[in-house]
């Protein structure tokens, strides 16, 4: 599995740049037309985002500060969209917003192709309206309202894109041992139910992703999570 995400990474189907932007915040650099869908799996897309947010996550500052999110959709066609079902389309996205502690930012897009603009049009109904007003998307890349050198020389910085793949890779390779911690972790299942196990989006909504059912610690632990609500700021 290692060789495959390394690979996948040096193809640039996402890495992060080395430089923050005027706030202090990273650029995440996606690159999904570049993804093999005859070679590689949706597995595959999945396990190396993971790892790239895992990666951002350990960073303190990173998880005050937010993301800011570059996509090329150059080279995107519809074998690439035969990678998930709506079905798992639908909770990977739905799951990722509100159980994944990122902040989102400033989401820009370019170069997709009106061909799949149907499956865009379907990605963007699924995301909140929060995110989906910071989403803005350009048919130029000369176009793209960013800082240019914060991206790679490619897309009008200074730095080449192999030089920033690299130094990605080597700042995971600093998070390495602490990543691994990560697959040490252990849930107990039996304490969810099973439409939160299947990661079904009707659990997120009724708050039954919560690890104590119905009971009476289930009822505590979600009003605590009701009172730590009113301090989201972002």
């Amino acid at each position: 599995t290692l060789p495959i995400m390394m690979e996948i990474i040096d193809l640039g189907f996402i890495f992060v740049s080395p430089y923050k932007d005027k706030k202090g915040r990273r650029v995440v650099i996606y690159r999904p037309g570049v993804f093999d869908p005859y070679k590689y799996t949706n597995q595959d897309m999945c396990r190396i985002m993971a790892l790239t947010y895992e990666n951002l996550m350990e960073d303190e500052e990173t998880q005050v500060r937010g993301l800011v999110h570059y996509a090329d959709g150059s080279g995107v066609s519809f074998p690439h969209l035969t990678l998930f079902t709506p079905k798992e389309a639908v909770r990977i996205v739905k799951n990722g917003e509100r159980t994944v502690p990122l902040r989102h930012k400033e989401i820009y897009g370019v170069n997709v192709h009106p061909t799949i603009k149907f499956a865009l049009d379907f990605g963007m109904g699924l995301i909140s309206e929060k995110i989906r007003k910071r989403v803005k998307l350009y048919t130029s890349i000369e176009d793209v309202e960013i800082d240019k050198s914060l991206l790679p020389q490619e897309y009008g910085g200074v730095m080449p894109m192999k030089e920033m793949i690299q130094l990605w890779k080597d700042e995971m390779a600093t998070k390495r041992d602490t990543l691994l911690l990560n697959d040490k972790i252990s849930v107990r299942l039996e304490l969810y139910s099973e439409a939160a196990r299947e990661g079904a989006v009707s659990a997120l909504r009724a708050g039954s992703n919560t690890c104590a059912g119905a009971d009476t610690v289930g009822d505590a632990m979600r009003g605590l999570t009701g009172n730590f609500r009113k301090l989201e700021v972002d």
